[in-house]
């Protein structure tokens, strides 16, 4: 009997130690995934807004998160408040349910109109689990409430449940092949050199870490063909004139009164260059973006379709 109350007290140990580094190793990853968080309240939002609401990968909030797409949430509360005042809405908590609801309505000025409706594929959020993320948003510059959230349920609608059938590309082609292309340094111009994906890449352009669960095949593919059409937000081309007539195009890096940081591609490599206020004759944002225009050239159809699987795929 003693022995086996000791195999039982070291089962037990054992598993013990075994959920702890599991939720440890959860932890360093960054989040739970947002998989399983139910009820409305903030905690729950939380969990959706870093998980699979996907909405990180858009939003930073504070210093917590990298994106740049879209506005930065630190304080989002109290500026939903003078929002709603400008646009004749009742609430900041109206502003926020009407952003979610219809983003085309409110997109913040200097910002692009790419949110998607995340009630619809791929997202697919439940309308408890808006009303979760909203009573989180609430929380950033405000007090939540969760009974008046409640009221604006009826606005909120339901994720549909249908299977959506994947996209295919019009040829065969391989998620593997397009991984391939993304990072092939061998490349002149390659996708990692100027994009992060999950940790690996070079950080000169947005992140597209998670890209798949928020963005369509349609705008991945203007996106590559004709990156100018939609330049996220931080990512604009400069033009600055020096005064010694030199003449340079980049992405602003940095800018104060003591000086410029542009990152300037010489020859595929990306170079950070200093100006100083009496070197700068002048200096224009341009509505080119940097992202060489030519893909469609120097990809072959099956390795762009593949390149295009693989940044869908990345959930």
């Amino acid at each position: 009997m003693k022995s086996f109350l000791k195999a039982v007290a070291f089962t037990l140990s054992v598993l013990g130690f075994f959920a702890y580094v599991c939720i440890y190793v959860t932890g360093l990853s960054g989040g739970s995934g947002g998989g399983g968080a139910t009820g409305i309240s903030p905690e729950a939002g939380e969990k959706i807004y870093w998980g699979d609401g996907q909405c990180h990968t858009c939003h930073s909030i504070g210093t917590s998160g990298s994106a740049t797409r879209g506005p930065n949430q630190e304080g989002l509360a109290s500026r939903a408040e003078e929002r709603a005042k400008a646009a004749g809405l009742s609430s900041g908590l109206e502003y926020l349910v009407e952003s979610i609801v219809h983003p085309s309505s409110f997109v913040v000025e200097g910002y692009d109109n790419i949110m998607p409706k995340v009630y619809e594929a791929p997202i697919m959020l439940g309308r408890e689990q808006i009303q979760a993320v909203l009573v989180y948003l609430q929380t950033l510059g405000g007090e939540p409430d969760v009974e008046a959230v409640a009221k604006f349920a009826e606005k909120i609608p339901e994720a549909s449940g249908e299977q959506v059938a994947p996209w295919v590309p019009p040829i065969d082609v391989d998620i593997k092949e397009g991984e391939l292309v993304f990072f092939d340094e061998s490349r002149g111009v390659t996708c990692s050199k100027c994009h992060v994906l999950n940790g690996k890449g070079s950080k000169v352009g947005p992140d597209l870490t998670g890209i798949g669960a928020v963005q369509t095949p349609e705008y991945l593919i203007e996106s590559v063909l004709k990156p100018s059409e939609v330049i996220v937000k931080g990512y604009e081309t400069m033009y600055l004139m020096t005064t010694e007539g030199m003449a340079y195009n980049g992405l602003l890096v940095s800018q104060d009164e003591e000086e410029v940081v542009l990152m300037v591609d010489e020859d595929g490599v990306m170079e950070e260059y200093v100006f100083y206020p009496d070197e700068i004759a002048q200096m224009q944002k341009q509505d080119v973006s940097i992202m060489p225009g030519n893909f469609r050239d120097m990809l072959t159809t099956k390795e762009f379709y593949g390149v295009i699987l693989y940044l869908l795929s990345q959930k």
